[in-house]
């Protein structure tokens, strides 16, 4: 499962390499209109616990709850002050690889977390059960992210993710934690 997670990542990285590598001048002329009207919204207003975030025509993103849990990982080599389990829910709406390499909408949250002192969270080897899976038009994935931290009290989601168009798209999320 974890080298399943690490090749779709892999393919993941190259698809954006290879959409970053294409655009031309007249193509961002489009670009820089549709990104003026969601990220200034983003800006202004950062998306709470149970706010949904929308792409239209291509996705929803939810974070449903984090909680923080005493559990850890004993074959872990990393500390954490923290680890939450953070609950998402994300739908595709129209989302479609341009290139052809996904099957679908796959949206990660674990290298997104800033925790409360501004240092970046991590992934952390925890018990989840719901692992982000690509996801075809029309449906939708529930998912979890075990989230290890620095430093221990709400934190921030900054997620930016690629849209079918090779579009980029970005939200910010303040989380509160249970």
């Amino acid at each position: 499962l974890m080298k399943l997670r690490q090749i779709v990542l892999t393919i993941t990285c190259m698809a954006v390499l290879l959409m970053s590598g294409c655009s031309t001048a007249p193509n961002n002329t489009n670009d820089t209109d549709t990104n003026s009207t969601t990220t200034p919204q983003q800006e202004k207003a950062p998306f709470n616990v149970g706010e949904t975030w929308t792409v239209d025509g291509q996705w929803t993103l939810t974070i449903n709850s984090a909680v923080a849990t005493e559990e850890r990982n004993e074959f872990s080599d990393k500390n954490p002050a923290a680890v939450y389990i953070v609950n998402y829910t994300y739908t595709n709406t129209g989302y479609e690889d341009e290139d052809g390499i996904m099957d679908g909408l796959y949206i990660s949250i674990e290298d997104s977390i800033v925790d409360s002192a501004g240092t970046m969270g991590y992934s952390y080897p925890g018990d989840i059960t719901n692992h982000p899976k690509e996801t075809p038009v029309g449906a939708t994935c529930n998912a979890q992210a075990c989230i290890g931290v620095d430093n221990a009290g709400n934190i921030t989601l900054n997620v930016t993710q690629y849209d079918g168009d090779g579009k980029k798209q970005s939200a910010k999320f303040n989380i509160e934690i249970q």
